[in-house]
C-alpha cells in the first residue's frame, strides 16, 4: 500500500480535493490536506495529509438509506482507478487480521475466544493512507506531524515505512521511538478496548514526528466495532490504576460507540454542515 499512498499524494492537489473528506458529510472519508485543523480550538494542527476510507457499502443499504453517520460508499479518486480495489482487497486481510487478533485478547482475558465478535456484525473500520513531510532535526515536538492522541477504537494495525517518526509515551511520562520492523504490524491498543477491559488493557499514547529529513508514509487500519457499540466493561479490573494519559475527546457523556466517533471526528476533522 506504500507504493499507492505515494501515488495518491503525488496527484496534483485539484484531484485529491475531488474526495475531500469535508464533502463526504457526516460519513468522514476522503482526503485531509496537511495542516488540516478540526472545528476543536483546544486541538493543534497535523502536518501530516491523509485519505482514507471505512467500510464500502451500497446506496440501498438499510442503514445507508436511514442516513445513519459512518455509513457509506467511500470516494475514490478519478486519476487512479486502480484504488478501490487495491485498498478494499488490503482493507479485507486486515479484518481478517484484526478478528484474529481480538480472539487472542479474549483468551489473554480468559473469556471464550469468540466473545467479541457479536460486537463486529456490521463493524466500521478505518484504513487510512498517511504522508508525513520532512521535519527540522532538532524539532521540539511543537509542531506535529500528528498530535500526542490515543486510539479511539478496539486496536489498529499499523503498517509504516522505513523512515520513522513514532513514538510512544512511556509510564515514567518520556516519549521513546517505535523504530519501523521490516515486513513487521505495529498494534496498538484504544480507547474502546480500555474501557472494555475496565482498563486492564491500556490504549497506547503516540504521537509522530518526522526528523529523519524525508517523506514518511504510513497506513492504518482502525478495527472499530458496530455503531451502536457500548463502552461497557465486559471484565472487572481488580487492580485499577489511574490512566497514565487522557484521551485526546473523552467520551464523557456515556455514548455508543458510533455516537462518540461522530462527536471525535467533527471537533479533529470537520463538523458535517458547517462551512469548509
Amino acid at each position: 500500500m506504500f507504493a499507492a499512498a505515494r501515488t495518491f499524494f503525488d496527484l496534483p492537489l485539484e484531484k485529491k480535493e475531488e474526495v475531500s473528506l469535508k464533502s463526504s458529510g457526516n460519513r468522514f472519508r476522503g482526503y485531509l490536506p496537511s495542516f488540516h485543523k478540526g472545528d476543536d480550538p483546544n486541538l493543534k494542527e497535523n502536518l501530516q495529509e491523509a485519505y482514507q476510507i471505512h467500510t464500502e457499502l451500497p446506496p440501498d443499504d438499510p442503514d445507508v438509506l436511514a442516513g445513519l453517520p459512518l455509513h457509506g460508499p467511500n470516494p475514490f479518486p478519478s486519476a487512479m482507478p486502480d484504488l478501490k480495489p487495491r485498498m478494499l482487497a488490503y482493507q479485507g486481510k486486515l479484518a481478517q487480521l484484526g478478528q484474529g487478533l481480538l480472539r487472542l485478547m479474549a483468551i489473554g482475558l480468559g473469556l471464550p475466544e469468540t466473545h467479541f465478535e457479536s460486537y463486529f456484525r456490521k463493524p466500521m473500520p478505518m484504513l487510512r493512507l498517511l504522508h508525513y513531510p520532512p521535519q527540522k532535526p532538532d524539532e521540539s515536538g511543537d509542531h506535529i506531524g500528528t498530535r500526542a492522541h490515543t486510539d479511539t477504537g478496539a486496536l489498529t494495525i499499523l503498517a509504516q515505512d522505513d523512515t520513522g517518526g513514532l513514538e510512544i509515551l512511556l509510564k515514567s511520562g518520556e516519549w521513546v521511538t517505535a523504530p519501523p520492523v521490516k515486513g513487521a504490524y505495529i498494534v496498538n491498543l484504544g480507547e474502546l478496548m480500555k474501557a472494555w477491559t475496565d482498563g486492564i488493557f491500556t490504549a497506547t499514547p503516540h504521537r509522530v514526528i518526522n526528523r529523519y529529513g524525508q517523506e514518511r508514509y504510513s497506513v492504518p487500519y482502525f478495527v472499530n466495532p458496530s455503531y451502536h457499540t457500548s463502552f461497557a466493561p465486559h471484565v472487572k479490573n481488580t487492580r485499577p490504576r489511574p490512566p497514565r494519559f487522557k484521551a485526546l475527546i473523552p467520551n464523557e457523556k456515556g455514548l455508543l460507540y458510533g455516537e462518540w466517533l461522530v462527536d471525535v471526528y467533527s471537533r479533529i476533522y470537520h463538523k458535517p454542515g458547517t462551512a469548509a
